[in-house]
């Protein structure tokens, strides 16, 4: 009796030992599923000198600057905006459309600080586009001449894109 004792005690442990391993995958498993899942959520950008750069959802606003350019590989080409007072937030669209090819896009604050580059992922899909929203963490956005580059990142011959920035 008492080997039988034994035996069920033993595999009593196993068993144990078993559904605890199993927990601790399941676990494991949604707390990676909830990290994907929370990334993939919420794509902040940048949050640097005050702002938050986030992707845009917006419409059509009323323009700022509108430019039509073109540019290479390896090529800057560098545009500003001016922002007066009472400005809430800022919408920042360069759109050439063709994921083949790469741009970028770097954003400079009238003070000279620079809010980040910026890639075609950074608004959240990947559509030959770079459509994002500047939201001062606190009161208006600073006012004055905001500085603008774009960069070929990657351009097989030439790409043209256009370059829009709305003061909302």
């Amino acid at each position: 009796m008492p080997k039988t004792s034994s035996i069920v005690f033993t595999e009593n442990l196993y068993t144990l030992h078993f559904y605890h391993s199993c927990d601790i995958m399941k676990i494991w498993k949604i707390v990676v599923l909830c990290m994907v899942a929370a990334m993939l959520a919420a794509p902040a950008v940048s949050a640097k000198e005050g702002y938050t750069v986030r992707p845009s959802t917006e419409e059509t606003p009323p323009v700022s600057i509108l430019v039509y350019d073109s540019i290479t590989q390896g090529q800057t080409k560098t545009y500003t905006s001016n922002v007066g007072t009472g400005v809430n937030y800022l919408e920042v669209d360069l759109n050439w459309g063709d994921t083949a090819d790469s741009l970028s896009l770097k954003i400079f604050t009238p003070g000279g600080s620079s809010l980040g580059t910026f890639y075609d992922i950074d608004d959240g899909t990947i559509n030959g586009r770079i459509h994002l929203r500047i939201d001062p963490n606190q009161g208006y956005v600073e006012p004055g001449q905001w500085k603008y580059e774009v960069y070929g990142v990657s351009v097989i011959g030439t790409e043209d894109y256009n370059f829009n920035v709305y003061n909302h």
